[in-house]
């Protein structure tokens, strides 16, 4: 087997998952509970929390609060912070978990301001941060790594940006495809109001993911209950899981140096070999310097990439073609058509993305099947055409 959708989720770390065995078999106690076992539960939490703000360099003036994975964490802050009224913007290009989010809000008569027109090779052109002050926005929500191109919003010049030209609108990130594929500056974490992490995208347990927020926010609850975690996130922490994440997030950033030019060998490796193929490949994303080198989006029309994934998988080649949270939609991936892609474009597009474990030699074998199956296909999708 060749899996080639990392970006969707990876295989847990055999060191994580003998880890989390040991807790899960421990470390059942519950937190809440004053006798000993409990509170030795919640040390750990505790002890968890700091391994990771000391992993990421998160200051003491950000809190660390432990959702069910990137989703829960990307709701929790906007909902939590903006619902009902308070003006949002965001790029139009991010994960649904945050585009779903904001649309929500339409209910309430507060539209998200859409910065779509600002779209810099699927990163955000700061020449529109002015309108931010403008139009009275709260807050700014971005991809710091988008989840299906792998460009690169840098919040540094954003953060100084929004200080200078709206200083009262603060920035949230989308960081679940940035961790340990791309260095974080330690210094953004002033500027930030939040950002949101996976254990899964990092060869993690799923289940368990991060909110890093400034603590002089205040947010409101999105599950009532208890008053665990700053009284933020009620409900009985999963303490193995927590244990297990703290450890997956400390082996990410450790190894971080190493893996990014691991995946930049396999990024430019498939980009060249894509571009000795006789198919007329359309690369999705210039891959400079703002460009994670975790994944590709390329098109290939006329042939669909659904179909061509499913060739692939004969193969028992696994590739993506967008978010799987919308894998199962019909329409066309919204970041390639709000590029500018065409529909027809958009639905025959891959996105190839890495882990730690993948090899040139799997590179080669995909793009030997890849090859294959579009020169198989295209006969097909060119009647398709003259039929239509």
């Amino acid at each position: 087997m060749i899996y080639l959708d990392s970006a969707a989720t990876t295989p847990m770390d055999p060191e994580i998952i003998s880890s989390l065995q040991e807790y899960m078999r421990d470390q059942f106690a519950n937190s809440g509970a004053v006798y000993g076992i409990g509170l030795d539960a919640k040390k750990k939490i505790e002890e968890a929390a700091e391994r990771i703000a000391s992993a990421l360099g998160v200051p003491p003036s950000h809190n660390v609060v432990f959702t069910s994975g990137g989703t829960e964490s990307n709701n929790l802050f906007i909902k939590g912070l903006c619902f009902p009224d308070k003006k949002n913007a965001y790029l139009g290009l991010e994960h649904p978990s945050i585009i779903e989010t904001l649309h929500s809000f339409k209910n309430f008569g507060n539209e998200p301001f859409s910065l779509l027109e600002f779209n810099r090779e699927g990163r955000l052109d700061l020449s529109c941060l002015p309108l931010l002050k403008e139009k009275r926005i709260k807050l700014l929500c971005l991809s710091h790594v988008n989840n299906e191109l792998g460009t690169i919003n840098d919040p540094s010049p954003i953060i100084s940006g929004l200080e200078k030209e709206s200083p009262q609108t603060r920035l949230f990130l989308d960081g679940v495809q940035a961790v340990g594929k791309i260095k974080i500056n330690k210094s953004m974490w002033t500027g930030l109001a939040g950002y949101s992490i996976s254990g899964h995208k990092i060869h993690g347990p799923k289940g368990i993911g991060l909110l890093i927020y400034d603590s002089k926010l205040t947010l409101n609850p999105q599950l009532h209950g208890g008053k665990q975690q700053f009284g933020v996130r009620a409900g009985t922490l999963p303490t193995p899981l927590i244990m297990a994440l703290a450890k997956t997030v400390e082996r990410a950033v450790a190894r971080q140096q190493e893996t990014q030019e691991h995946f930049k060998k396999l990024q430019e490796h498939l980009i060249e070999g894509l571009k000795k193929r006789e198919i007329p490949i359309v690369f999705n994303s210039s891959y400079g310097e703002f460009q994670s080198p975790a994944m590709v989006n390329f098109s290939f029309p006329p042939v669909e990439g659904e179909v061509m994934v499913h060739h692939l998988e004969k193969e028992e080649i696994f590739v993506g073609m967008g978010s799987a949270c919308s894998a199962h939609s019909k329409e066309p991936s919204k970041i390639l058509t709000g590029m500018g892609l065409t529909e027809e474009q958009a639905r025959c597009s891959l996105r190839v993305s890495f882990s730690k474990d993948n090899k040139l030699d799997e590179i080669n074998i995909f793009l030997h099947a890849f090859e294959k199956a579009y020169q198989k296909l295209l006969p097909t999708f060119k009647k398709r055409a003259v039929d239509e």
